[in-house]
């Protein structure tokens, strides 16, 4: 038996009777349903009056109802109902594997996702606990400025250095955690897309946003969010953990700076970035477990 889906998961890209009762044909795109309606030329003629369920002997059934899905291809299952919230599972061949593949990697990466947190809330209790460094630090900066300001020499910055080797290992452990959390997302996001939950990013710009100034504010955010079916109560605690995780790197800058100017200033910030940081810590792990338990359901019904 041939194949004709193409490689896509389902039924292949094409115009089929829109499943949302319109008089015209809406755009499957081989993973889910799109806004690309067309129309009839000719408005389709009224019912006949008889009922439908009867038929003439010797001659055969008559068509199905205008508007009634288009058979699909042979072998190939019809697209999902226009705006369902279940996954569409049952015609992913792929599904189950990318799911496999990215459960082998849920474990670690609920660990991955936290040790932002971590690092952060190491970070400010020894910002917080070396204060006259940073306070002699904006000092510094201050000379400096004026300095540049008035076209002289300016002195030169010894900015804290309160890790001391452990910078270097809290470092190393960091890059390695944002490489597992990529790796995640990336695998998570492929199997959401395999089962035809609708993303508004593909998988390789969902990490790639992470990268990018300004739009990594929101947009990661909206390729995890969309590894969950649209009506999947576990989106709140992707939201949840997104404005933590958003807070907690603002407020942990503002420790910096207030930390150069004024101590109490800065302590106040600090106090914001690690409530932001044990909320993080709180609700990243819940984040992993909750697509990695929708994910095995959907695949293991």
């Amino acid at each position: 038996m041939s194949d004709d889906s193409g490689g896509y998961p389902g039924a292949p890209p094409g115009w089929y009777a829109d499943p949302a009762g319109g008089p015209g044909q809406r755009w499957w795109d081989g993973y889910s349903w799109t806004e690309a309606t067309a129309l009839p030329a000719v408005p389709p003629p009224p019912p006949a009056s008889h009922p439908a369920s009867v038929s003439s002997p010797g001659l055969p059934p008559p068509p199905p109802a205008y508007g009634a899905p288009a058979p699909p291809a042979y072998g190939v299952s019809p697209p999902p109902a226009y705006g369902a919230s279940q996954p569409w599972l049952p015609v992913a061949r792929n599904a189950r594997d990318l799911v496999a593949v990215e459960l082998q990697i849920s474990r670690v990466a609920r660990f991955a996702i936290a040790f932002p947190a971590l690092v952060t809330l190491v970070d400010v209790i020894t910002w917080v606990t070396f204060a006259s460094q940073w306070r002699n630090f904006g000092h510094q900066f201050h000379v400096a400025l004026i300095a540049a300001q008035n076209h002289q020499p300016a002195p030169s910055l010894t900015p804290p250095d309160s890790f001391g080797g452990l910078s270097t290992i809290l470092g190393l452990f960091a890059i390695a955690a944002v490489v597992v959390e990529c790796v995640w997302q990336f695998r998570a996001a492929s199997a959401a897309r395999a089962m035809g939950l609708p993303a508004k990013r593909s998988p390789g710009w969902g990490v790639g946003f992470w990268f990018i100034p300004v739009v990594n504010l929101w947009m990661p955010y909206q390729a995890i969010r969309d590894c969950l079916a649209h009506d999947d109560p576990k989106r709140a605690v992707v939201l949840r953990y997104w404005l933590l995780y958003v807070g907690m790197g603002i407020s942990a800058a503002l420790t910096i700076i207030g930390l150069m100017v004024s101590t109490p200033v800065g302590e106040v910030f600090a106090l914001g970035a690690g409530l932001c940081a044990l909320g993080v810590l709180a609700t990243a792990p819940r984040v992993v477990q909750s697509i990695a338990v929708a994910h095995r359901a959907a695949v293991n019904p």
